[in-house]
């Protein structure tokens, strides 16, 4: 019985994975292009074209003051519509640290399976569910208690203008594999159907080549058959790096359009003055300066779901503490203690 279960589980793991097109270094193209857009313009009218949506100023966001940094959430969400994202999941979850003093930025994803404690709930889930359950603020207030941040400032975009800011730079050019082909076209077409893409590419030959928006963002998400996730996230940097490097060379006119494919997709309570500041410091962003989080995890099952569990998320926000934003006498709070606590009760390794 217990094997049965699992089965239908995995079936519908691989069925919610076809909808998982953004990933950890897709949102951070985004972010990036739109850094090197807004400079490189000084696109104020562009910037008319995000969606501007403020928090619930009576919800609870369970802010502990964090001194020196400012710290803002990246999200990405399973929809194509970015006028109706509400009941959606955010399959990308980022943090941006930024340090007050030097502008410099530090990245820290969070794995989406991640289980902790949904806001002030007693209900705990994989954290990719808790803006379907209270939307942007529930994400916000849940990353907020199991890490101890202050977090009130969010960017949210959806995967549609990856795809179509890549068409718009021309494609990037790879060097695929043959035995990256079949897995690559696969990916392809379903990334088409679910972006509403009819005209798109396939990989007919192994080589250099130029890959469509569709087929980039593809790329990325290869795994089954063609290496495990670090092989995956190889050809995710490969796709990043593409992608800084065209965007660097393009003149106003190319970028232009660039950032008119993206910023329909955004949504954001940031002021367009903030995010022109956000900008100008996202251009001292590194290939490097990106981290997982939790930073010791584990995969395990919990009521026949397979969920990623940190081993000692206490830990873990302490060393994120100190190593991100320089809190050496760092002491995690009562609550990070008890979702730490509940995670470690909960695990079945």
């Amino acid at each position: 019985m217990a094997s049965r279960q699992l089965t239908k589980n995995e079936r519908r793991r691989r069925k919610r994975r076809r909808r998982r097109i953004i990933n950890i270094i897709l949102l951070l193209i985004i972010v990036v292009l739109i850094a090197a857009i807004v400079v490189a313009t000084a696109a104020s009218k562009l910037l008319n074209k995000v969606g501007r949506d403020e928090l619930d100023s009576s919800a609870n966001l369970y802010q502990n003051q964090v001194e020196g940094y400012t710290n803002i959430l990246l999200l990405g969400v399973d929809t194509r519509d970015m006028s109706d994202v509400e009941n959606s999941r955010t399959d990308a979850i980022m943090i941006a640290s930024i340090n007050n003093s030097t502008d410099e930025i530090t990245l820290t994803s969070i794995y989406r399976d991640t289980y902790l404690q949904m806001g002030d709930t007693t209900t705990y889930d994989k954290i990719t569910h808790a803006h379907y359950y209270g939307s942007t603020e529930m994400s916000i207030a849940s990353i907020n208690r199991a890490m101890d941040l202050d977090i009130d400032q969010y960017v949210m975009m959806n995967f549609k203008g990856v795809a179509d800011a890549i068409d718009e730079m021309g494609g990037i050019t790879v060097n695929v594999k043959d035995y990256e082909i079949e897995e690559l076209n696969k990916y392809t077409v379903e990334t088409a159907k679910i972006i509403g893409r009819k005209n798109y590419g396939l990989a007919t030959k192994a080589g250099k080549q130029t890959l469509d928006g569709c087929q980039a963002v593809s790329y990325g998400r290869i795994r089954k058959g063609v290496g495990d996730d670090y092989a995956r996230t190889g050809r995710m940097r490969i796709v990043f790096k593409k992608v800084l490097a065209k965007s660097k060379k393009m003149g106003p006119t190319k970028l232009y359009k660039v950032a008119a494919a993206i910023l329909p997709e955004m949504k954001t309570n940031l002021s367009n003055r903030e995010m022109l500041d956000l900008a100008l410091k996202l251009q001292k962003l590194s290939v490097n300066s990106s981290k997982g989080f939790p930073y010791n995890k584990t995969a395990g099952m919990i009521n026949g779901v397979s969920y990623v569990q940190a081993t000692d998320l206490a830990a873990d926000v302490t060393t994120f503490h100190q190593k991100v934003l320089g809190q050496s006498n760092y002491t995690p709070s009562s609550t990070v203690q008890e979702i730490s606590s509940q995670v470690s009760a909960s695990s079945s390794y």
